[in-house]
């Protein structure tokens, strides 16, 4: 019989009939996993078996998609539980902000579908985005740029910042949903907006402006300077009075080291802590800065950048979103926990035409060369959709849906069970309920161009010459690409 969940249940037999939509019967039972249920629909009526109240809430997310067009349920009987325990998405609102009402909206679809963490991107180089009464600068210099910028013809000035209370209403409409909410402040690089408020805490003291333009900037912090380390810490602090989870993710990508390389603080720190590079300089801030948030009772994410210097703390969390040396694999045969988070085919603000839906699907989150106790530290998987040219909220959520609905499915249900073409069927079915939810999906003859079609629209995405090498990767099947 064919159904419309997402993610595809693990278990999931039909017993045949049907039943009338009903409150089901919940019945404890520490014996089941702590996200997992058992759901039973027989004529007799509805149970739920699960240990946790988010046992239970999964359970209902299933029923919610389980329900038939006249209002019954079939019958059946679902064991479900997740294959990693990890499954989140990732908004950058620093960028482009985003309404609290579009982000409840995005969340409302995540529980839908299972995730389990909101990963909240709320600084960068163009703009800082909470409310900050330690630091009152941050919102009137690091919330706002000269333009809007990003090659957009509009000149005004673009910026703002979400209060203390409608980050406290994100974070508890959340919580309601079962969904930890993780924020970022991306540090040592990425920081011209701070840097535009406070310039003396980089190496040469240049005042600068939030950037206007996507790429990756030489200014970034000192990390060197004992008062850069002490507004951090004292930043964390604030920001982690808001988010009561039990991780903070502090960046740690694209950092270049050009300031570092000519300033005697930055030196005069590597020699001290007998550091020999300035990579293993970026290793030592983040573990200083991972050491304070410690004692908030934070655990730190960070970008799989910081592990090129060798010495990253091993309770941090790496996020591997380009790893070309593999060290993620390494760190987690070494024991060390690693989200995965694939550029080329988790990021969701690039077009269909480089990354099709078949592309994001099909990836297996676990990576070659992991070990079998390796494979128990990739704690699940995260989808990033970053706003650099994602505007508005209807352009957001065609990038995100479905793609962001196949690594949901992917994060809960094991990989013998996943197949593209089942999945391409279900989603298309969910688009009425998200036209209710207010979140539109791409329309599905969208979803996986042809190559020709393909190379097509990245020529007109990006407007520019693509060189063969670039043309052919996007070409190539998923089995030799990347």
């Amino acid at each position: 019989m064919l159904h419309h969940i997402i993610p595809q249940p693990n278990d999931l037999r039909f017993t045949g009939g049907v039943c009338p939509a009903q409150r089901p019967l919940v019945i404890r039972d520490a014996a089941v996993p702590p996200e997992g249920y058992t759901l039973t629909v027989s004529k007799e009526g509805i149970s739920i078996r699960c240990s946790t109240e988010k046992g239970r809430f999964y359970a209902a997310q299933t029923l919610r998609q389980l329900r038939n067009s006249d209002g019954t349920l079939p019958c059946c009987v679902i064991s479900d539980a997740p294959r990693f325990a990890y499954r989140a998405f990732m908004l950058d609102s620093a960028r482009h902000m985003q309404t609290v009402d579009e982000i409840e909206r995005l969340i409302d679809a995540a529980a839908l579908y299972k995730f389990n963490v909101f990963h909240w991107h709320l600084s960068d180089d163009q703009g800082y985005r909470i409310e900050s009464e330690r630091f009152p600068r941050l919102n009137e210099i690091a919330s706002y740029r000269a333009m809007h910028g990003f090659g957009s013809l509009d000149r005004t000035r673009y910026g703002g910042f979400y209060t203390k209370n409608e980050i406290r209403a994100v974070v508890a409409y959340c919580e309601q949903r079962h969904i930890t909410v993780i924020p970022e402040i991306d540090l040592p690089g990425h920081t011209k907006a701070i840097l535009a408020a406070f310039p003396a805490l980089s190496c040469r003291g240049d005042r600068v402006q939030p950037e206007t333009r996507a790429g990756v900037f030489r200014e970034i912090m000192c990390a060197g300077s004992d008062e850069t380390l002490r507004f951090c810490c004292a930043l964390l602090d604030e920001v982690c009075e808001l988010f009561p989870g039990p991780y903070f993710h502090i960046g740690g990508d694209e950092a270049p080291k050009h300031r570092w390389q000519q300033c005697d603080k930055c030196k005069e720190r590597m020699a001290s802590a007998h550091l020999d590079s300035f990579e293993a300089l970026q290793g030592d801030f983040i573990n200083r800065l991972a050491t304070h948030l410690r004692q908030n009772g934070k655990r730190a994410i960070t970008w799989n950048e910081s592990l090129q210097g060798g010495n990253l703390a091993p309770d941090v969390i790496t996020a591997d979103w380009m790893d070309r040396e593999i060290l993620c694999v390494r760190r987690a045969n070494n024991g060390g926990d690693v989200i995965m988070e694939d550029f080329f085919h988790y990021y969701l603000d690039y077009p269909y035409a480089m990354t099709p839906l078949k592309k994001t699907y099909d990836f297996d989150p676990l990576p070659a060369g992991l070990c079998e106790a390796g494979k128990q530290h990739i704690l699940g998987v995260e989808t990033p959709l970053w706003t650099e040219f994602v505007e508005d909220f209807g352009h957001l959520c065609d990038m995100m849906f479905p793609r962001m609905m196949a690594v949901a499915e992917r994060g809960w249900t094991r990989e013998a069970l996943c197949d593209h073409a089942d999945f391409s069927r279900r989603a298309e079915a969910h688009r009425a309920l998200l036209d209710a939810m207010g979140i539109s999906m791409l329309p599905q003859a969208q979803w996986d161009p042809q190559p020709l079609l393909r190379l097509q629209k990245l020529a007109q995405h990006y407007k520019k010459t693509f060189n063969k090498e670039t043309i052919l990767s996007f070409l190539q099947p998923k089995d030799d690409a990347d």
